[in-house]
Parts: structure tokens; sequence; C-alpha cells
């Protein structure tokens, strides 16, 4: 009893390893909805976000055509495939605290894997994705097996 007691604990503690590990592999692209909205809407969309009131520069990034679009200052926040061109990676990279997004005094900050994430999605086209409640469910793919073999440590308990 106290061997099983023991595999189960380790199975668990595999379990909560496994489910902490990020859901986007290396080769995957990055996803607007998965992994670019979450980074906007907590940093970006108070002061560019959909509030006509609270609203800067006339710019939404929650919006295609305003966030690939020239904004008030003459510049395109986001240039689909070009990084050098696009002022969003020049605001959140910056050092220049007149400049840099989100301002310092917002209480807002982007982490460094966030601006890997945002410079990688802009890398891949900048594609936007409609809300997931408004997206059609698709079955996923079932994955391939390679083999039939019985894992023995679990079989023999």
């Amino acid at each position: 009893m106290c061997r099983l007691s023991m595999r189960l604990s380790f199975l668990g503690l595999a379990l909560s390893v496994l489910c902490s590990l990020p859901i986007r592999a290396d080769d995957q692209r990055v996803s607007f909805n998965r992994d670019v909205r979450p980074i906007l809407s907590d940093a970006c969309f108070h002061c560019h976000g959909p509030d006509d009131q609270q609203r800067e520069a006339g710019l939404r990034f929650d919006r295609r055509e305003s966030a690939v679009a020239k904004s008030e200052s003459g510049e395109t926040p986001i240039v689909p495939g070009d990084l050098l061109a696009s002022e969003l990676v020049k605001r959140i990279t910056s050092d220049d605290k007149s400049i840099v997004m989100p301002p310092p005094d917002s209480g807002k900050m982007i982490s460094p894997a966030q601006i890997e994430t945002l410079k990688r999605w802009i890398s891949e086209g900048a594609e936007y994705e409609g809300h997931w409640a408004f997206q059609k469910v698709v079955r996923p793919d079932v994955p391939a097996v390679s083999g039939n073999e019985r894992h023995s440590d679990f079989a023999s308990s």
C-alpha cells in the first residue's frame, strides 16, 4: 500500500509540473487570442482599447484596422512582418521614459517574455482573431501514438 501511495504522489507531482508548463510549443505560431490579447488587455487596453472616454491618441489595439493604420502621431503602431517599422516595438523596448509604453506612471509593465511574444507575433504577420466566444468550436486532431506498449511501472501495482 505504501508503494502505491508513493507512486500516486509522484504521479500527482508530475501532473502538476506538466500543467504549469507553457501551452505553446516553440514551433507553434503565436495566437492573438491565447498569447497576445492577454498582454494587450492588461498593459495597453486601458489607454488604447474600446473605451472612447479613456482612449489616447485615437489608437485601439483591440481592433486590427486601428492598430495597423497610421496613428495621430504619423507612426504606424503595428506593421505586420516588420519589427523595425512597428512603433509598438520601439515603444515597448525603449529606455526613454518619455516614450516607453506602457508609461511608467501607469503602474503597468510588460515582461521581457511578453515583449518577445509581441515581437514574434508581429514577425509572423500580426494576425488578429475574433473573441474566443465567437469562434467556431473545432475538434482537434487526435495525436499519433507511437506503439501499444504498456507502461510496466503502473501495470504491476
